[in-house]
């Protein structure tokens, strides 16, 4: 059991066509004395707005295009002047949620309307974070590997520009526990079905964390773990460890009396200079409508101390 206990928070919107509490797989960013936090929704990318990350408003769709549904898991990235948003989507017309592949739309303003560019990825392709580091671009996202222990893991890829992958990725982090298993059986040949997704990189201290959630989103131990890396290595050399070790269970957040199915986060520099991990959670008992497509993972933010290279959640009092 753990203490997630996020800080309360409340969100506004002036639509009563949005739902509000709904703001699975949230990405944060801070430009221009503003935090914008963009999530998945099945008809475009969400986006909230706050002064404070306490209080939000909905400012609705960032991203909306008439082919497409199903945009998950957003990443913004400002870079020479321009916002790149890079997520999945699958066409109109298609269910197979494995059809949604890396896109990349751009936009003069964090709040959009941004506009499609180019198609990453020609497989299945999910949960970008792009970081730049030593003046280059690099891109951890999650597609699924079929060798070994089969399932979603996390790669990373160099960046030949903002909006063109190398095509070179190295796994960085891999399943190695129990309770990283999403499907029993998924494939009907005995093999489980492995998921280790939403990677967020960070640096503090000479060390590198690479946040991953694990499970199943759908599931209530969907859980937030971290792997660390000497951080002086070029980032394409990086070897990545999960803490404290790959056989051990040590989640940052996982369930419990507050939520469930908690996971997907991003992190971001508080107003207060206090670091926050901004991630989603079902409230237990919850009564809040659902969304129109049955999900209602609610925006969760916390406060996290770093302790040499151990992570610790602050939760709120």
């Amino acid at each position: 059991m753990f203490a997630n206990n996020p800080r309360p928070i409340t969100t506004t919107h002036s639509n009563p066509q949005i739902n509000i509490h709904s703001n699975p797989d949230p990405y944060a960013i801070f430009h221009q004395g503003m935090y914008y936090v963009y999530s998945t929704n099945y008809y475009g990318v969400n986006v909230l707005r706050s002064k404070d990350m306490i209080v939000f408003e909905h400012m609705g769709f960032a991203l909306s295009d008439a082919g497409y549904h199903s945009y998950w898991a957003p990443c913004v990235f400002y870079y020479k002047g321009l916002f790149y948003m890079y997520g999945s989507s699958v066409p109109v017309g298609e269910t197979d949620p494995h059809l949604g592949y890396m896109r990349v739309a751009t936009s003069d303003s964090p709040l959009g309307p941004f506009t499609y560019q180019r198609t990453m990825c020609d497989e299945f392709s999910i949960d970008p974070h792009v970081v730049e580091k030593d003046g280059q671009l690099y891109m951890f996202y999650s597609p699924n590997r079929m060798e070994g222990k089969i399932g979603t893991l996390t790669v990373l890829d160099k960046m030949l520009d903002p909006l063109t992958l190398e095509g070179k990725p190295r796994i960085v982090v891999a399943p190695s526990i129990e309770q990283e298993i999403s499907t029993r059986n998924r494939l009907g040949d005995g093999r489980d079905w492995y998921t280790i997704e939403g990677g967020f990189y960070f640096e503090d201290g000479g060390t590198g964390f690479l946040m991953y959630s694990a499970n199943c989103f759908t599931h209530e131990d969907y859980f937030v773990g971290y792997s660390i890396c000497d951080a002086a290595s070029p980032l394409d050399e990086a070897v990545f460890s999960k803490y404290p070790s790959d056989a051990t269970y040590n989640p940052l957040i996982g369930k419990d009396e507050y939520f469930t199915g908690c996971g997907h986060n991003s992190m971001i520099t508080g107003p207060n200079g206090e670091l926050l991990i901004v991630y989603h959670g079902r409230p237990n008992n919850d009564t809040a409508p659902a969304s129109n497509v049955g999900d209602d993972r609610r925006l969760c933010v916390s406060a996290v101390e770093i302790h040499g290279k151990e992570l610790r959640l602050v939760p709120y009092k």
